[in-house]
């Protein structure tokens, strides 16, 4: 959700509890106009305080929520590493190589391609779809970084 949704949310349950603008501002410590710029969405920015307090007058929570549309990272990423290569890596193989470490010569090609290419969410989640109780995402993101070292791939986060 961004500013501007939540300054709709917000400019909702406002006018649900009968406050103006005016109170709402008073009540949270801010001024009138940040209020009115939050609820029309031309706010820029609000830092956590300040947003916390509006949202707490208005008895609204924040909530980290997980994002619909992705729903297994891991065939999402096996099948646009294998896009330009003959052998395909199927998400049960690329599930294993990220848990083990071992990257199979004929495959390292389409693993370099998930560590430069593939869209960072993608990758971490993939990470966490892979990992296990016996190997965490922090061993695999372990290895997807020691990859990186090894094959000098081009994208600096690793």
């Amino acid at each position: 959700m961004n500013l501007a949704q939540i300054g709709d949310e917000i400019h909702s349950k406002r006018i649900q509890v009968g406050l103006l603008q005016e109170h709402l501002a008073r009540f949270a410590g801010l001024s009138r106009v940040t209020i009115n710029q939050l609820e029309n969405g031309t706010l820029k920015d609000l830092g956590y305080t300040k947003l916390k307090a509006v949202m707490d007058v208005l008895g609204l929570r924040m909530e980290t929520v997980q994002p619909s549309g992705l729903k297994s990272a891991l065939a999402v990423a096996a099948r646009s590493i294998s896009t330009s290569y003959r052998d395909v890596i199927t998400p049960d193989m690329l599930s294993m190589m990220l848990r083990s470490g071992v990257a199979p010569e004929q495959f390292q090609p389409h693993l370099m391609a998930l560590l430069d290419e593939t869209p960072l969410p993608v990758v971490v989640k993939a990470v966490a779809e892979a990992a296990t109780p016996d190997v965490p995402a922090k061993k695999i993101m372990k290895h997807l970084s020691l990859w990186a070292k090894q094959w000098k791939v081009c994208r600096t986060v690793w």
